[in-house]
């Protein structure tokens, strides 16, 4: 009640002139909120936690290199994603050709990454699924970069000691002509549960297609998070 107080103070000054800092929305996470409000640099957005009676800014977000206006950024809570709750924050540019998702876990301590995806077009790249039967989800992201246009996998993990990510093992792909990193495409069609790669053959112009399941094919490393 009394975050929730604070906060309908803060946007009242903003309104009656008395405050300087824009806050653009804000989102109900568990028992805390994330706001996105101007940051202190022109150009810049804060992303803040407000837990415990304590505001911390997550993240600064800088115009032109991670959105475009503030209107390209949102927030919107998760559940038992990577065996955690929390929230995951989206950002889009150039009009939503590109896009990625931040996803934070909510812990005593505060907001900490636990993974973060890539996708293109506005559609969904993003799958929670037990691909080993265990028990447990992977988070599994269908990435497609800017600039190379490049599609990949990536599978985050948790295990025992955190966050792990896993991409696609391309090595021994028969006949594969290696003329870049666009001579490859992976994805995960989540109707079939598979992985598929695509890849250049030398000698002929039909692409090779190589299907997997499960994380035979994947190669692991501890994740850690950029921003």
């Amino acid at each position: 009640m009394g975050r929730r107080w604070l906060l309908c103070m803060c946007s009242l000054l903003i309104l009656t002139g008395c405050g300087q800092t824009k806050i653009y929305w804000t989102e109900e996470v568990q028992d805390a909120q994330v706001s996105l409000r101007d940051g202190t640099a022109e150009g810049t957005v804060d992303l803040v936690l407000y837990q415990n009676e304590t505001e911390t800014v997550v993240r600064t977000l800088t115009a032109g290199q991670d959105f475009s206006k503030a209107g390209d950024v949102s927030a919107q809570p998760f559940t038992d994603i990577l065996s955690s709750n929390g929230f995951m924050l989206h950002t889009e540019w150039l009009d939503g050709a590109f896009d990625t998702n931040s996803y934070y876990a909510l812990e005593e301590s505060g907001a900490v990454q636990i993974a973060e995806t890539y996708g293109a077009g506005g559609t969904v790249h993003d799958y929670s699924v037990d691909l080993d039967g265990n028990g447990g989800n992977e988070l599994v992201n269908n990435a497609v970069t800017g600039g190379d246009g490049h599609a990949f996998v990536q599978v985050y993990q948790r295990r025992q000691d955190g966050i792990w990510v896993g991409r696609m093992d391309l090595k021994g792909l028969p006949g594969h002509d290696n003329w870049g990193v666009n001579s490859t495409a992976v994805t995960y069609d989540p109707v079939r549960n598979v992985f598929q790669i695509k890849y250049s053959v030398k000698n002929q112009t039909a692409p090779g297609i190589l299907e997997t399941t499960g994380l035979d094919r994947l190669e692991f490393a501890p994740y850690a998070a950029q921003r």
